[in-house]
């Protein structure tokens, strides 16, 4: 075939596509009576879409409620929900280990409770949360002495921790290198019961039931929270075993428009023997094992402790809230530990109260005798 004839053959080709493409776009489309099943409608198409904004995180640990962007200083929250995420709901070193400048360790001893630190306050406490400050729904956890606990936080109920960092732990008072403040979830909706059970290894066993709900959010309506469990371990090591009973309460008040009135209740009760550390050559042959001293003076630990607080917020204008907090707690510590007797012996030693306790101790392990009673101070 000759170049000529193929380029008329093109021309031809070309020249019949053109015509029927003018054809198509010059004949009239009839209108459509009805739109098709499952066709969006011209005003969907033509609506702007939806935009929804997220509800601000606002922290508190710097006395002022402000969103956590404008806030000058290092704060972390941690949502409630995510530490109950697949945890026993016992100790907060389950979710707080992932807490920048912060190390949170669990001495598997409830005897001697967490060990916390903040940029290295508190790395020194031998036992107890010392060099930082504890706080449950705004009541201090940390005694005048400096020592607080952890224990008496129910992980169950919290919608919140909030973890303070740096200078700004001053505005909480002198020798506090950091600040922890967990706050309890406000009831809503109606009536929900939530019950909980988790296990593991070394016997541990956590059940508890959780209410909550809110009458409603008018003046006169009242929202509630109310949490109790139980944990019971026979621990890792020998001479281990814990048991913990811990309760939580929240009831809110909405006496009108304005204000509102808390009251928040809390009581733990802990039994915890306590193993006491080994050496290197101990832990070597058998890291179950207690120290000797442990099973000799019988160490343990029992605390119970219960505080309430109540609450009273006033809104004033846009700008400026009023809010006034009472509360009131005690705490009862009853520690053995493992000091020999003849190092008590020596009038005006400080363990020389201990050495009726261990007496009576060791009177028990023994079985029922007649004890002389101690004739010092």
């Amino acid at each position: 075939m000759s170049t000529c004839m193929l380029k008329a053959r093109l021309s031809r080709k070309y020249s019949f596509l053109m015509a029927a493409a003018s054809l198509v776009a010059s004949t009239p489309v009839a209108a459509q009576t009805s739109a098709p099943s499952g066709a969006p409608d011209a005003a969907s198409i033509t609506a702007e879409p939806v935009i929804s904004t997220l509800k601000p995180v606002v922290v508190t640990s710097t006395q002022i409620e402000r969103p956590i962007f404008e806030v000058p200083a290092s704060v972390n929250l941690i949502d409630g929900a995510m530490m109950r995420e697949g945890q026993m709901q016992v100790n907060l070193s389950e979710g707080l280990g992932g807490v920048p400048g912060m190390l949170i360790q669990n001495r598997q001893n409830f005897a001697q409770d967490l060990q916390i630190s903040v940029r290295g306050f508190g790395s020194r406490s031998t036992f107890g949360v010392r060099g930082i400050r504890l706080y449950v729904d705004g009541i201090p956890a940390t005694m005048p002495d400096g020592q607080g606990q952890t224990s008496n936080i129910d992980i169950a109920s919290l919608d919140r921790v909030e973890v303070l960092r740096g200078p700004f732990s001053a505005l909480y008072g002198n020798s506090s290198g950091g600040v922890i403040q967990a706050f309890t979830e406000d009831g809503s909706g109606p009536l929900t019961i939530t019950p909980s059970f988790t296990m593991g290894s070394d016997s541990q066993y956590r059940y508890g039931v959780k209410a909550s709900g809110a009458t409603g959010t008018q003046a006169g309506d009242m929202d509630y929270v109310l949490s109790t469990s139980r944990y019971t371990t026979e621990g890792y090591r020998d001479h281990s075993s814990a048991r913990k009973n811990l309760a939580n309460a929240k009831l809110g008040l909405e006496l009108d428009n304005d204000s509102r009135l808390t009251v928040v209740l809390n009581s733990v009760d802990i039994s915890a023997d306590d193993p006491q550390g080994l050496t290197y050559d101990e832990f070597r042959n058998s890291p179950r094992n207690a120290a000797p001293n442990a099973l000799t003076f019988n160490t343990r630990k029992t605390v119970k402790q219960t505080q309430g607080g109540l609450v009273y917020e006033q809104r004033i204008n846009a700008d400026n809230d009023l809010r006034v907090m009472g509360y009131y707690g005690q705490r009862k510590t009853e520690q053995f530990q493992a000091i020999p007797v003849s190092t008590q012996a020596p009038e005006g030693h400080a363990g020389e109260s201990l050495i009726w306790a261990v007496i009576m101790a060791e009177s028990m392990r023994a079985g029922p005798h007649v004890c002389p009673l101690p004739t010092g101070p």
